[in-house]
């Protein structure tokens, strides 16, 4: 049976995966559901420990995560998980990628509206760089879960942590990083690529997406129309899995 670790996004834990892990699980998938650094301890614990760690410090504990597995897995993340496993992948050996709504690559312009309005609340507050960011709520509802029920998007609020300042300034201002944390070097990466976006996604647009696949040789672009970033939860979670069922069939890991 295959690994395949699933790495969440900004603001969750790896509890987020929830069904959409057990329905992995059930076409002969091994999963793991990491949390990043500190995501899994308690709202304000994470608020007082999270403002300043790092790409690389999330890197680092998903690579000791891979390396420690029997066999090369398949990485399968999220929004700020899909920068994530492209770090891991150019560092230790993998499968192959999924990468659902996939946050940008240094090497990718990303300063469109949507997503400047998602977190504009947090880079105006001085000292953004070092300090926690706590979810916003009318922005999540409205960015990242814009075509899903009310009731879902209260029951998903509930779940989340503040994310890290300086993972934020990483990626929005690449140019300032002395670490170059979000620069990837994909010529280091080998095996499948599937990228899957949506076409009311507006947390992380379409076209970074479509950029994202371009870097790849072996990839598939994937867009669910009508679909939010929301991808394992919600509407549009079975179109989400049928995409990924079928590919991975296709590239015969199942």
């Amino acid at each position: 049976m295959k690994h395949m670790v699933l790495i969440h996004g900004t603001w969750c834990d790896g509890a987020v995966w929830g069904e959409f892990a057990t329905k992995l699980e059930k076409m002969g998938i091994i999963v793991h559901t990491p949390s990043l650094r500190y995501h899994d301890l308690p709202y304000e614990q994470v608020m007082e420990k999270v403002g300043a760690v790092s790409l690389t410090d999330y890197a680092d504990d998903l690579v000791a995560l891979v390396e420690s597995l029997e066999e090369p897995p398949l990485l399968l993340g999220h929004s700020l998980g899909c920068l994530l496993a492209q770090m891991v992948a150019e560092r230790t050996e993998i499968a192959g990628m999924i990468l659902m709504g996939p946050a940008p690559t240094a090497d990718i312009f990303a300063l469109y509206p949507t997503m400047i309005r998602c977190f504009i609340r947090h880079f105006l507050r001085w000292g953004f760089w070092k300090k926690p960011m706590p979810p916003y709520k009318d922005e999540f509802f409205t960015y990242c879960l814009n075509v899903q029920d009310p009731s879902l998007k209260e029951d998903i609020f509930k779940t989340l942590v503040p994310e890290s300042g300086k993972v934020y300034t990483q990626m929005a201002f690449p140019f300032f990083d002395k670490s170059r944390a979000g620069y990837v070097d994909f010529s280091k990466i080998s095996g499948p690529v599937l990228v899957i976006t949506g076409s009311e996604d507006k947390m992380t647009v379409s076209a970074i997406a479509r950029k994202t696949a371009q870097n790849y040789a072996e990839s598939v672009l994937v867009s669910l129309t009508g679909a939010d970033h929301m991808y394992e939860s919600g509407k549009f979670q079975d179109k989400t899995l049928s995409v990924i069922r079928a590919w991975l069939t296709e590239k015969n890991f199942i």
